[in-house]
């Protein structure tokens, strides 16, 4: 194998590690966790916050309903209990009387609205649960043929790795360091590039015959006199 030829296979292994490499890195955000999962516990967080707020609401309100029907009742003993005696007090604890039976109608309608707020809110709560435990139990099923796959995908790179440091090992330092250094500095990351019918493929450049024939003979490191890659002619 000619020293462009080993070069042109570095390149194509150091594709294949990255692209492996790219594949474990989604692999790993994918395991992380589901955006179903992140969106149901979202929402579950926020039912069971809403369900806090109109729980303690409706305590509140049935406190006051307590203290409201205690008033009424005392109220109604001193009325019919025959505590008072003059008809001036009596009208004023009727219209007292009636003020707090309008006043407890008005909290009953209130407490009711509540009450059902809080058992849909329940309702709700519960499907968001039973929602969040089906997209676990998916992402769990997802994860174990994710995970299975990364262990597959990190053996494939190990042996990639080692046959890169192989092939390396058998080529001039200099030359595989002028190669990462090319590597590097090109966007695309194509440090040896194909010549096809006299042409530079990376950069369209034609090349001298010469050129030309001393990348198809490969012995030696030759450039591309306009794009400056190593250039190999299979």
């Amino acid at each position: 194998m000619s020293l462009a030829e080993s070069l042109h296979r570095l390149q194509q292994l150091d594709n294949e590690i990255q692209a492996a490499q790219m594949e474990l890195a989604s692999i790993a955000q994918a395991l992380a966790d589901s955006p179903a999962v992140q969106h149901a516990r979202a929402e579950c967080a926020r039912l069971e916050q809403a369900l806090r707020t109109a729980s303690s609401e409706l305590k509140l309100r049935e406190l006051d309903a307590q203290a409201l029907a205690e008033k009424i009742a005392h109220e109604e003993h001193r009325l019919y209990g025959g505590l008072i005696r003059s008809p001036k007090e009596i009208l004023d604890v009727e219209r007292e009387l009636s003020a707090l039976r309008r006043r407890r109608e008005a909290l009953d309608e209130e407490l009711l609205g509540l009450m059902e707020r809080v058992e849909q809110l329940q309702e709700e709560l519960q499907q968001c649960r039973n929602a969040l435990r089906q997209a676990e139990q998916r992402f769990a099923e997802d994860s174990a043929a994710l995970r299975a796959q990364q262990t597959a995908l990190q053996g494939s790179l190990q042996a990639l790795l080692e046959r890169r440091q192989a092939l390396a090992e058998h080529l001039s330092p200099y030359a595989v360091q002028q190669y990462e250094a090319l590597r590097a500095r090109k966007a695309n990351k194509v440090a040896v590039a194909l010549v096809r019918d006299g042409v530079c493929t990376q950069c369209g450049q034609g090349l001298p015959s010469q050129l030309a024939q001393q990348a198809r003979i490969g012995d030696e490191v030759v450039f591309c006199p306009n794009c400056g890659r190593i250039l190999y002619a299979p």
